[in-house]
């Protein structure tokens, strides 16, 4: 038991390239110059090839962050994406809010200022202390972020964040 917390990246993957269609005429959605491979692979490999065949576009889900008992990223989602509600929703974070939990990442971290992403208490959330764990926790939570970042896609990605005690 315990507080475990979950980014998510969310990629739209079309089965059609729309440009291979509208340049050849005597193409179809279903013929194979035109089905994006990637979109095939997805399909097959979750087993719904015999059901997809009116679907035009997959959804890719990867957790691509993930953190136990770091309370204080979790209080900084709470207020800052999840208006107040600690339920255990999925909730959308925008670019600009990562942005925003990495500015106040690396502002705690530099100015060694715990006051700017206070621990949070609750159900089994971890330690409320400030000690190694909690600075562990923030530096972890940085080199997460700018794994992301860096993604070749990330301008084409869309997150969400959930948390579960």
């Amino acid at each position: 038991m315990g507080l475990d917390m979950y980014l998510h990246a969310k990629k739209y993957v079309e089965k059609v390239n729309w440009q291979a269609l509208h340049d050849n005429d005597e193409l179809s959605m279903d013929s194979p110059e035109v089905v994006n491979p990637l979109w095939k692979d997805i399909v097959e490999t979750a087993g719904l090839e015999n059901v997809a065949h009116d679907i035009y576009g997959v959804n890719v889900d990867v957790t691509c962050a993930y953190w136990r008992k770091v309370n204080q990223v979790h209080k900084w989602f709470v207020d800052n994406v999840q208006r107040g509600e600690d339920d255990c929703g999925e909730y959308y974070v925008s670019q600009d809010k990562l942005g925003e939990l990495y500015n106040a990442v690396c502002g705690a971290i530099h100015k060694k200022d715990p006051s700017i992403l206070p621990p949070h208490e609750g159900f089994f959330f971890g330690s409320y202390d400030i000690d190694e764990w909690y600075w562990q926790g923030l530096k972890n939570t940085k080199l997460q972020l700018e794994r992301i970042f860096s993604l070749p896609d990330y301008k084409k990605l869309s997150f969400y964040y959930t948390s579960s005690w």
